[in-house]
């Protein structure tokens, strides 16, 4: 039997109290400073957050800080800390970041704040664990411990390779980033990273588990700044990892600390700028002298080879173009990185998880074909793109094709109407359109602002395809564009195509320019048509092999900016509708799309509004309107980041498996109401599947596997892409291949009467995930949650849903589709 082996570790914080620490408290001045600048009588002027954060970033050994009333209020401790880091220093920094907030010099900073001098205290963590985070010094506390001294990491086939780790918080969690590693000349290099994390459970929330997150973080090595010119785009920060020689006078260990620079719009004596002040004063207090980020991108590998005073590692994120070592880790690495931590908790009294069973049931295959429709219509599918690019779509889905079991998609009629494979009788009528003036760049030149040229750009199709013959069908548009990366600065008009055609009655999908690669260019052809298809509504055979005990529904919140919209969609046989907030009716996919304008968007739930309640109402009334409209049962699946703030109800320490989330006193004693609640974020453990015990061998199997607990985990199958990888490679001896594994995605059934019921709900749920079109495998979310995430990008304008990611390399955005030679 297959099973499952959590990367996480059941940890007792009481198993370092007698370790040795420091704690700082903030003096009277420098908290009065914050007391007395207040917007009103509760809110500070100024947060004190900023500071904390940047402070550990670059000084890793302080593990745990607080940034909140009780620092400034009670004199509780601020900064606690493995090492007396020099109070010259935390004063440096503190004393100029208060002055930048006032927009003063230090010297003008009222006396009694340039005078005060924090202190250190020694004690142990036994001492003061009452007043201190156990999230933040639990894990900070074992990846010091576990960096102390080297590690040999065995990658199997006989190979073992020394390393030393150097504790990195990073982007506020505490890793275990080992020495850069370079497999050759020509590749960049890059570095091991184990990231580890205090969780709890849902169900079982009286018990912490340290979670171990595995994977790589890879480097510049080519200058990105020459000729004048910088090939950094915009869009967010880059972080760099940086190492002063000699940070402290009798330490002679390395200490790295995450800076982080950003891309200079309009005229600028430089290319790049740190991204706060504390970043730019990180130089001055411990190099002595202030340091322009530029330096790093015009010759990145003589910093990063560490032979100057100054080392520093920049991270090759999205933000540049190329990287000859590709995202992602081996199994073998995974495995062995694990090992190691595993081997070096437990000798603390860490105590390992149990296997995980699989209790997989057959009866689900992979089958798209025939499609499954909401109903006999015509559509209409539009390319805008090259003469060429209509001719291949036409070509690739008239044919059989060998990647969809020799499927053809459309059967050709007339010359422009075609038949859809599915089960009910749908003509699509094919139609190749002018791109020009909607696929060209935004005029950012002529009117000098990004969103001016958006709107004008969006004006510019509503006025183009007005004029266009009123077609009664549903419209679909396929638009041929270029990738990022080939447009100026700005330029990229995919956010202000979405826009233009969703207001002109349009679905729209993008699909890059044809290749030499023809066995790509069908790939692309064939995903970017079931992406529109299934943005639709369209469902895969596979609908068909699901029995749903009533009604289906799925409830998630929609973020766009700073605002939010509740949205809940309903599955009754292979009917599926949608209702969002605001909106009376429900709608199909369709109409939904188009309508998301007129829907009521809410603020971030918080003290002083009601959004929680409004959220809590409106699903409420729905589950009830369901209850009573059906005389079946009501299974609701949410997504477990509801838990923070919009449905406290679902919080870890909430759920119990045999109680439905408490909404009101009807549905709490409502036999029919069963939830799922979905979870797919990090809180989810890595994991290795063991398939056999005695000779420790894994793979990268599927399956739904069950902890004792009543937590459910599922694990799709791979897309047809990622095969061909075997499971023994690493990216030590395989730089240029992408290691990916399959995310598994929790499920936690509540309401279940009995432990089979339990079963089946996340069979049910794991089912779930294969109803979409796109891919030949799983998707993370199950189809009727997932479909709700695409409806995003006809409010942002923008695909952020993506079903899998780089192992951890969590800088670097893989689009599987772009990776899998598809549209995106």
């Amino acid at each position: 039997m297959k099973k499952m082996e959590l990367f996480a570790l059941e940890i007792d914080e009481s198993l370092f109290y007698n370790e040795i620490i420091y704690y700082m408290k903030m003096p009277e001045s420098w908290r009065n400073f914050f007391n007395r600048e207040r917007t009103d009588h509760f809110k500070l002027a100024y947060k004190v957050e900023p500071l904390g954060k940047k402070l550990t970033s670059i000084f890793p050994e302080i593990i745990c800080v607080y940034s909140d009333n009780r620092v400034l209020l009670y004199d509780q401790p601020w900064l606690v800390s493995t090492k007396p880091i020099p109070e010259s220093y935390i004063k440096k920094f503190t004393l100029g970041w208060l002055a930048h907030l006032k927009g003063y010099s230090i010297p003008e900073l009222p006396e009694d704040v340039r005078n005060s001098d924090p202190s250190w205290v020694s004690c142990t963590f036994g001492d003061i664990h009452g007043s201190i985070d156990s999230y933040q010094w639990v894990p900070g506390i074992a990846a010091i411990k576990f960096c102390q001294d080297p590690k040999f990491l065995d990658l199997g086939n006989g190979l073992r390779e020394e390393l030393k780790f150097y504790h990195v918080i990073f982007n506020g969690k505490h890793e275990c980033v080992s020495n850069p590693l370079r497999h050759s000349p020509r590749h960049d290099p890059f570095s091991y990273v184990i990231r580890l994390e205090l969780k709890t459970r849902g169900g079982d929330a009286d018990r912490y588990i340290l979670t171990v997150t595995l994977g790589t973080r890879r480097y510049l090595s080519q200058a990105q700044i020459k000729d004048g010119k910088c090939f950094m785009r915009s869009g967010h920060s880059c972080s760099v990892l940086v190492s002063v020689q000699n940070p402290y006078v009798t330490n002679t260990d390395r200490s790295f600390s995450q800076l982080k620079f950003e891309r200079c719009l309009g005229d600028k004596s430089s290319f790049t700028a740190w991204e706060t002040a504390l970043d730019g004063l990180y130089w001055d207090v411990l190099n002595g002298e202030s340091f322009e980020s530029d330096l790093l991108l015009i010759n990145p590998k003589i910093y990063a080879e560490g032979s100057g005073e100054i080392t520093a590692y920049v991270v090759n994120n999205n933000l540049f173009n190329g990287n000859s070592v590709k995202a992602g880790i081996g199994l073998p690495e995974k495995s062995g990185l694990f090992n190691l931590v595993k081997s070096f908790l437990t000798d603390y009294g860490a105590k390992e998880l149990q296997l995980i069973p699989d209790i997989s049931r057959r009866g689900m295959n992979d089958s798209r074909f025939p499609m499954v429709a909401p109903k006999a219509e015509g559509l209409t599918f539009e390319v805008y793109g090259s003469e060429e690019m209509f001719e291949a779509i036409r070509e690739v889905l008239t044919a059989a094709q060998k990647s969809i079991d020799y499927v053809t998609i459309l059967e050709e009629i007339s010359e422009s109407h075609f038949r859809l494979n599915c089960d009910k009788e749908v003509i699509v009528e094919l139609v190749h359109c002018n791109p020009k003036g909607i696929v060209a760049e935004l005029e950012v030149d002529k009117y000098k602002d990004s969103a001016v040229a958006e709107d004008k750009r969006i004006n510019q199709i509503i006025k183009r395809l007005s004029k266009t013959e009123l077609n009664r069908n549903p419209v679909l548009a396929l638009v041929e564009i270029e990738e990022k990366d080939k447009w100026r600065e700005g330029t990229d008009p995919k956010k202000a195509i979405r826009e233009g055609m969703k207001k002109t009655g349009r679905l729209s999908q993008f699909i890059y320019p044809l290749t030499e690669d023809v066995t790509g260019n069908v790939s692309r052809i064939i995903n970017a048509t079931l992406d529109l298809f299934n943005d639709y509504g369209f469902f895969s055979d596979n609908v068909n092999k699901i029995s749903l005990p009533g009604t289906l529904m799925s409830i998630t919140v929609l973020k766009a900016g700073n605002k939010y919209l509740p949205t809940i969609s309903r599955l009754v046989g292979t009917n599926l509708s949608i209702k969002m907030l605001g909106l009376d009716s429900w709608m199909s996919i369709y109409e939904a799309a188009l309508n998301m304008d007129a829907a009521k968007f809410l603020d971030s739930p918080s003290k002083k509004n009601r959004s929680n309640e409004v959220f809590e109402a409106f699903i409420t009334k729905e589950i009830q309107n369901e209850l009573d409209r059906c005389d079946g049962k009501v299974l609701v699946l949410v997504n477990a980041t509801l838990r923070y703030n919009w449905l406290r109800s679902i919080g870890n320490t909430k759920i119990c498996w045999d109680q439905v989330p408490y909404l009101n006193e009807r549905l709490s004693n409502e036999s029919r109401v069963k939830f799922i609640r979905i979870n797919a974020t990090d809180d989810v453990p890595q994991y290795r599947i063991i398939i056999n015990d005695a000779l420790n061998e894994f793979n990268k199997a599927s399956g739904i596997f069950k902890d004792p607990i009543g937590i459910y985990y599922g694990v799709g199958g791979r897309p047809s892409a990622w095969k061909g990888i075997s499971n023994d490679a690493t990216k030590f001896t395989s730089p240029s291949k992408q290691l990916l594994q399959q995310r598994a995605v929790e499920y936690i059934p509540l309401g279940a009467t009995d432990e089979e019921e339990m079963d089946n709900l996340a069979i049910l749920a794991d089912h779930l995930r294969r109803l979409g079109l796109t891919y030949d495998k799983h998707t993370i979310f199950p189809y009727t949650m997932r479909i709700l995430n695409s409806l995003s990008k006809y409010i942002t304008g923008n695909e952020d849903d993506y079903d899998y990611d780089a192992e951890f390399d969590e800088e670097v955005v893989v689009d599987i589709r772009e990776d899998l030679s598809l549209q995106y």
